[in-house]
């Protein structure tokens, strides 16, 4: 059945009349008849009588008016929904999220596009950085945010802010009573290291320039983990700001305080060459967060 047709043939009931339906419809007459005798022949049914004033539905007229409605009305909420979806507005996104930039950074930039996209489905996948990346390289997921990604040809990744090094220490260690703490205070110290040492690689840089190794005791699976331990009194923790929104038990926070710049990254990544509208929608909402925080783009 023609969904022409059936626009058709609404004018047609609704005005009583083919003339007054065929302006409405800006046609001429003799195509509108055809059209409906086009149907009527399809269905094997007279759908219109006519009358002195114009024309009068049939009972089958009748009967066929009302789906008519619900056929229109669904064709044109399909419609208004696949050009929501083709710019963006609609649909799902499947994205790859993992560590402590859930804690701080990720929840705000996913909280602003919900607020602008309400009719997006939002999909997270928490997934170690490996598993992130053949996620992306297969479809399965749309964009990823991580602290860093390794580089591939057929990856793009984008930086989103650069976060300060803190401290993370157990209240009762005598450090806790500092306001901030030097990386001489921690030359003696145990500290914790993260197992893919994003942190600990980004602090690498300060432990030489203080010239002094590390006394590393632990190493945890990942910042959370490194905070958990902390609590445990296991030792100390070099931690990206975002960790600080974790309150533990026994755990405190200080700012870390060096001579050269220490802070670490946060990056989303994509695959090159994606055209999906969603991933176009969600990179304007991170290169808004990227702006506000005043970062390089």
């Amino acid at each position: 059945m023609d969904v022409r047709r059936l626009k058709y043939f609404i004018a047609i009931a609704e005005e009583r009349s083919i003339s007054r339906a065929a302006e409405r419809l800006h046609i001429t007459q003799p195509p509108l008849t055809r059209h409906i005798q086009s149907l009527e022949e399809e269905l094997g049914v007279q759908l219109f009588i006519r009358n002195s004033a114009g024309v009068e539905l049939t009972q089958a007229g009748t009967a066929l008016l009302a789906h008519a409605h619900n056929i229109s009305a669904h064709v044109e909420l399909a419609t208004e929904q696949i050009r929501r979806v083709a710019v963006g507005q609609a649909g799902r996104i499947d994205i790859g999220v993992f560590g402590s930039a859930m804690l701080n950074i990720v929840p705000r930039i996913l909280s602003a596009f919900t607020a602008s996209h309400p009719d997006v489905k939002v999909v997270l996948h928490n997934a170690a950085k490996q598993r992130q990346v053949g996620a992306l390289h297969q479809g399965r997921i749309l964009i990823a945010f991580d602290r860093y990604f390794p580089d591939s040809p057929d990856i793009e990744t984008e930086l989103i802010c650069r976060e300060p090094l803190w401290v993370a220490l157990n209240a009762n260690h005598p450090l806790s009573r500092q306001h901030e703490i030097t990386l001489d205070d921690l030359r003696d110290q145990p500290l914790i290291g993260e197992q893919d040492q994003s942190v600990f690689i980004a602090g690498h840089a300060l432990f030489e320039h203080h010239r002094f190794e590390p006394m590393v005791v632990q190493k945890a699976t990942d910042l959370i983990a490194a905070a958990v331990m902390v609590a445990g009194g296991f030792g100390c923790a070099l931690i990206p700001e975002s960790v600080l929104s974790l309150q533990l038990p026994q755990v405190v926070y200080r700012p870390l305080k060096a001579t050269v710049e220490c802070s670490i990254a946060v990056h989303c990544a994509y695959r090159k060459g994606e055209e999906s509208p969603l991933l176009r929608e969600m990179l304007d909402v991170v290169h808004a967060y990227r702006h506000e925080n005043r970062l390089p783009g």
